[in-house]
């Protein structure tokens, strides 16, 4: 992907399952890599997570931004739907799954290459 060029996707609802990180995710989610920076490595996904899926409380050496599109997120303590935003910073301990047992779909940006520290 050239850094130069604009990336522009029309039609984000398709979405591949992707393999679930089993130290964090009972399943599958669908994931799509939207863009990644080929200089800092910094990812940007769209992400879905199914109705009901359990996950674990972890932390990433990466800064992570979420902003919700559909449905509802539960983060830490709290509950966010269409348009909610939440950011964390690098090393943050986290909690985020689908909230009122409905499915819910999110763009999740790091700010350099992912990874993933389960904390339970």
């Amino acid at each position: 992907m050239n850094q130069r060029q604009a990336v522009i996707i029309d039609g984000l609802g398709s979405l591949e399952a992707g393999p679930a990180l089993p130290v964090i995710y009972d399943r599958k989610i669908g994931i799509r890599l939207l863009y990644e920076d080929p200089t800092s490595g910094a990812e940007h996904y769209l992400i879905r997570y199914p109705a009901g899926l359990k996950a674990k409380r972890h932390r990433h050496t990466a800064a992570q931004t979420i902003v919700v599109l559909e449905g509802r997120l539960a983060v830490d303590d709290r509950v966010i739907g269409p348009g909610g935003y939440c950011h964390f910073p690098p090393g943050q301990p986290m909690f985020h799954a689908p909230a009122d047992n409905q499915s819910c779909v999110f763009v999740s940006i790091f700010d350099r290459p992912s990874d993933v520290e389960p904390l339970e």
